[in-house]
């Protein structure tokens, strides 16, 4: 398609293993004519969370029994973990309810693996961020291997999907993919190139494996994440452009930290996030303790800020005493490159510490996603109001 149509022209998104829509708040923040057409996700709190960030404004008709509830729940496949599926039955009344509403705004094609090319709408962008576990230093170091069921090898479902849109004629002319650094490390970088030949054996042009890290765009958070662009036809020119984007490293740290504790949110969400002060605690606090500056930066956000190595620790005087708080959920939403509104909307869900922290340390910095939209799209695909003034 050429500039000019794009100009008039929806670009439609499809977000595999969506999480909580990072791709989908980069978009929105470009002030283009973009429509996520659907996403996949199968883990519930991430469900729920993507939908009352960027889908609060879409009503859904309940239906008044839950016999058609169940009955519209039953054709997915949901993980209360994240880990196993679970049985919707074991779920309450109202945490079904909750999930069916949930599930239709987000307009939730389910797991991966259930999922066939035929169900899909058009797509142009296809985003595939799939899981990292068992390609993390953190992991178990199992791989991404086509066919050894590993978490991470649910890439090959992407394969699987992409194999029958092509027999479709439908495939996307952009794809991204996102993961840890670590996915080019000698013992992966052959399934890498597996991947990587598959993609161009369907006419895809890959971009090299880029490593961005937040700190060059505007986080004072040191995470690096693997990047490939890949575009149906010719290559994308966007390397350099996305090189371009790169900021000074200087932060306004009281935008991402909040230590005004005269405001009662903020202090009621310190002591949320404070620790007891034990002997691993104390152990904590000589790796990651912190300082409070404009020069200070924090280590990569995980889906457990209380291991040894954590983002950041800071001196904390609350309700347990003179001790350490990690960063509250409000910090890390912004870490990651989140609204202080999209940070409230999540909150709405009265979801825990530990299950917001497993869910922001799960997602991508949405920063550095704009760069890459922005290095692929440019001003095509602006909305018309835009083009007028």
């Amino acid at each position: 398609m050429d500039k000019e149509n794009k100009d008039n022209h929806t670009l439609r998104v499809f977000e595999a293993f969506a999480g909580i829509g990072a791709q989908a708040s980069a978009l929105d923040r470009m002030g283009i004519n973009y429509k996520i057409v659907g996403i996949s996700e199968w883990f519930i709190d991430a469900i729920e969370c993507y939908a009352a960030i960027h889908c609060d404004n879409v009503e859904v008709e309940m239906p008044t029994d839950i016999q058609t509830i169940d009955e519209y729940l039953s054709k997915f496949t949901f993980s209360a973990t994240s880990v196993k599926p679970t049985n919707i039955k074991r779920l309450t009344e109202d945490q079904r309810r909750d999930l069916y509403r949930a599930n239709k705004q987000a307009n939730n094609f389910g797991s991966i693996t259930d999922i066939k090319g035929a169900d899909l709408p058009e797509i142009d962008l296809l985003v595939y961020s799939f899981p990292c576990q068992d390609l993390s230093t953190g992991g178990l170091g199992k791989g991404m291997k086509k066919g050894s069921g590993t978490r991470s090898g649910l890439l090959w479902e992407i394969e699987r999907i992409l194999t029958e849109l092509k027999d479709l004629d439908h495939l996307p002319e952009y794809l991204l993919l996102e993961n840890v650094k670590t996915i080019k490390a000698d013992k992966h970088i052959k399934d890498l190139n597996q991947w990587l030949d598959f993609l161009e054996s369907m006419g895809y042009a890959n971009t090299k494996c880029m490593i961005l890290n937040s700190l060059d765009f505007g986080v004072p958070q040191d995470r690096e994440r693997a990047f490939i662009i890949s575009h149906l036809g010719d290559s994308l020119d966007v390397v350099n452009k996305i090189e371009a984007e790169k900021r000074e490293r200087k932060f306004k740290i009281r935008k991402f930290i909040k230590s005004n504790y005269k405001n009662p949110i903020y202090k009621l969400e310190a002591d949320i996030a404070q620790l007891n002060k034990t002997p691993s605690r104390d152990v904590m606090w000589d790796i990651n303790g912190k300082t409070i500056s404009n020069h200070m930066i924090v280590r990569t956000i995980t889906c457990n800020m209380d291991r040894t190595h954590t983002a950041a620790l800071f001196k904390y005087n609350g309700p347990k005493g003179d001790t350490y708080r990690r960063l509250t959920m409000r910090e890390a939403f912004l870490l990651m490159g989140f609204t202080e509104k999209e940070y409230v909307k999540a909150s709405s869900l009265n979801f825990s510490y530990r299950k917001l922290n497993k869910l922001i340390g799960n997602s991508i910095v949405v920063n550095v996603l704009q760069a890459i939209f922005e290095a692929m799209f440019g001003d095509t695909y602006m909305k018309k109001e835009a083009e007028e003034d």
